[in-house]
Order: structure tokens, then C-alpha cells, then sequence
């Protein structure tokens, strides 16, 4: 028996599995992607209102611009070979933001319980 729904992979094109595999490599959202390939290309930030445009486009139609299409691909080959560098492809590194926000909160935690025992002891 067949089951009722296709999985995923089987009904979409190419270049948006490029795109959704990019966005889970890079632990971002797929409008991120878009940000981030935007920068990429043309070396600026994506407006507001043509990032609503692009994404309308891609969620009603299925549709990529270029840019986007390269970036991803870009991303997956240097992935793939192993030469991924964050900084080439406008990434925060995860991992770094990880620590800080630990070693934030610890500083942060360490000084609530400071004032709470200078002021209320």
C-alpha cells in the first residue's frame, strides 16, 4: 500500500531542496538564506519589501532568483569538500554565540545573586 503522503523530497524541485538544505546546514530559516545570499551577491542588506516579494514568490510559486540558487549551491559544495568558512558566506558562527550566551548568563546569574545577597541579607 502507498502511503498518502509523499515525503518530502519527492515533490519539490532541486533548487528548493538546495535552499532548505542549506538553511538546516546553516541552522537558519530559509529567509535567512535569502538574506544572507543577498549580502553575498551584492554586498548590502535585503530591503523589507523585496524580501516579502521573494518570499511570496517561493512560498506560492516555487520560485528562486539566481543569486539565492548560487549561494546555495556555493554553500553545499564548500560544505561537501570541507573548505566551509563563515566568513565567506556572511555566517555567525554558532558555536561562538553558544559560549557567549552561556558566559553571559553565568555573569548574569553571578550578579543577581550578588545583589540579592549584599541587599536582602
Amino acid at each position: 500500500m502507498q502511503p498518502l503522503i509523499r515525503p518530502y523530497n519527492d515533490h519539490t524541485t532541486p533548487q528548493i531542496r538546495h535552499l532548505v538544505e542549506t538553511a538546516q546546514f546553516l541552522s537558519v530559516s530559509e529567509a535567512e538564506v535569502f538574506r544572507l545570499a543577498y549580502r553575498y551577491w551584492y554586498d548590502r542588506e535585503l530591503s523589507e519589501a523585496l524580501q516579502d516579494e521573494l518570499i511570496a514568490e517561493y512560498l506560492n510559486e516555487q520560485k528562486l532568483p539566481g543569486w539565492v540558487r548560487i549561494y546555495c549551491t556555493r554553500v553545499l559544495d564548500a560544505a561537501a569538500t570541507g573548505r566551509f568558512d563563515h566568513r565567506e558566506f556572511g555566517v555567525d558562527r554558532p558555536d561562538t554565540i553558544r559560549a557567549l550566551d552561556q558566559h553571559a548568563a553565568s555573569l548574569i546569574t553571578f550578579a543577581g545573586f550578588l545583589i540579592y545577597w549584599l541587599f536582602l541579607i
